[in-house]
């Protein structure tokens, strides 16, 4: 199960055409959705559950049914696409290297729908970051009208928002990870946690000495099976995000997501490198974003373009290789989507399948995760293990993986194991090795730049 799968190809586009997979798919005759996707990129996401023997008896018959491999009917199924944001904050750039192409969407749709028929539940859906909006970011990429043409015939799927402040319906269930989180070892000399833009009041109500909890959607907890659909690209705090990173997606309150402890490391915290006085001050500013004030953003703006003429920028809010924060926090998340059961208590086995594919066709380099610089990869990743997937696409994206702490100090976790023994990995069907891995070069963000590159 610990098996990566890549396909390189030279689609380096996502083009819309008009297409019935009942016409092409002999399998997949019964759905018959009609829907522009790309074609192409279908095929290639297609190929690769081919490669990786998936209900392999029926293969290239009209039977071939690859999700029953860990689907079964009645399953509660959530496929969790990264729809971070509405926009790329890079003006030059475009939505491609921000969220997953709605083409994964629908194949992961249609080989799920293909494993339940009319039984159980299927949720797409993601918690991006607050200033997402949700209805323009499902309209943007066809999302909506996708789901709506769906949901005519199959009536067991639902399109959903999981921030609880922005949809009442969530009901998120409270997991506390205790001694178990890996923010544990820094209790005793532990800064301040904090998120942009949040109200920290239940940050610190969430995580202090006696407890480390995180909100989690009862959508999520109660899945049999996730279906994990990231958009690999560089990222400012935790260095690259994929697999075990898309997971922050799957909280009902950001506000209990610790990214990064305020100040400097001679403050026990990991904001930025160097103590100094302005950037301590901007912190604090920064921290008070959400209350929308005009006085305090007009201070903020102020001091902002100060701290740009000294070149002190780069590192604002934990956006640099010394983050020692965010790295713990992808940790305990994946750990609670792996070992909670449908009641949110934590058990010693794993109690879900999870799949992953991750969508490289366009990535993003440099100022990921919210203003990134499209790369064209032209890459497919799948697999069912996020820490083995993740040092693949590591890997393509030409980084040191042991530079990248989440997967790092991964191998330290005792309890709840998320690191795997290596075992194969396969290029367009056939076996490689580690070194013969693509490297596509990706130039990381400004903060990690000279860190993490091979």
């Amino acid at each position: 199960m610990s098996n990566v799968y890549i396909r390189e190809n030279k689609y380096y586009e996502y083009r819309k055409e008009n297409f019935n997979p009942s016409k092409k798919y002999k399998e997949l005759q019964n759905i018959n959705i009609e829907f522009n996707n790309d074609i192409k990129v279908y095929d290639e996401i297609r190929r690769i559950l081919i490669d990786m023997k998936l209900d392999e008896k029926n293969i290239g018959t009209d039977k071939w049914n690859p999700f029953s491999s860990f689907i079964k009917k009645g399953n509660n199924v959530v496929i969790k696409p990264n729809l971070v944001r509405h926009n790329n904050m890079n003006d030059k750039d475009t939505i491609d290297s921000v969220i997953t192409n709605i083409t994964f969407i629908r194949c992961a749709l249609d080989y799920t729908i293909l494993a339940l028929g009319q039984t159980g539940k299927i949720i797409i859906g993601d918690s991006p970051v607050q200033e997402c909006d949700f209805e323009k970011v499902i309209q943007i990429n066809d999302l909506k009208k996708m789901i709506e043409k769906y949901k005519e015939k199959f009536s067991n799927i639902e399109l959903v928002d999981f921030r609880a402040n922005n949809n009442p319906k969530i009901e998120g269930i409270t997991i506390d990870l205790n001694k178990d989180s890996s923010l544990c070892e820094l209790d005793e000399t532990n800064g301040e946690y904090s998120i942009m833009n949040y109200d920290l009041k239940i940050m610190k109500e969430m995580h202090n000495k006696k407890n480390h909890s995180y909100i989690i959607p009862k959508q999520i907890i109660e899945s049999d099976v996730i279906i994990n659909l990231p958009k690999p690209k560089c990222h400012k705090k935790a260095g690259m995000t994929a697999c075990m990173k898309n997971f922050v997606g799957t909280t009902a309150r950001k506000e209990c997501l610790p990214h990064h402890r305020t100040g400097s490391p001679n403050h026990h915290g990991d904001e930025f490198p160097e103590n100094d006085s302005m950037k301590n001050f901007h912190a604090q500013l920064r921290k008070q974003t959400y209350k929308k004030n005009i006085i305090v953003d007009s201070f903020r703006h102020l001091i902002t373009i100060i701290l740009k003429k000294r070149n002190l920028l780069y590192y604002e809010s934990g956006s640099w290789y010394g983050n020692d924060t965010i790295w713990r926090t992808i940790l305990d998340l994946n750990k609670i989507i792996c070992y909670s059961d449908k009641k949110g208590h934590m058990q010693k086995d794993k109690t879900r399948t999870i799949f992953n594919i991750a969508d490289m066709i366009i990535s993003g380099e440099k100022e990921g995760p919210l203003m990134p610089t499209s790369k064209k990869v032209g890459i497919i990743v799948a697999g069912f293990d996020c820490y083995q997937m993740d040092k693949v696409i590591c890997k393509i994206m030409g980084f040191n993986e042991t530079k990248i702490k989440y997967l790092n100090e991964c191998n330290k976790e005792n309890k709840y194991k998320l690191c795997t023994k290596e075992e194969k990995i396969y290029f367009n069907s056939k076996i490689i090795s580690k070194n013969e891995i693509p490297n596509k070069k990706f130039i990381p963000a400004s903060g990690w730049i000279n860190y993490i590159e091979r």
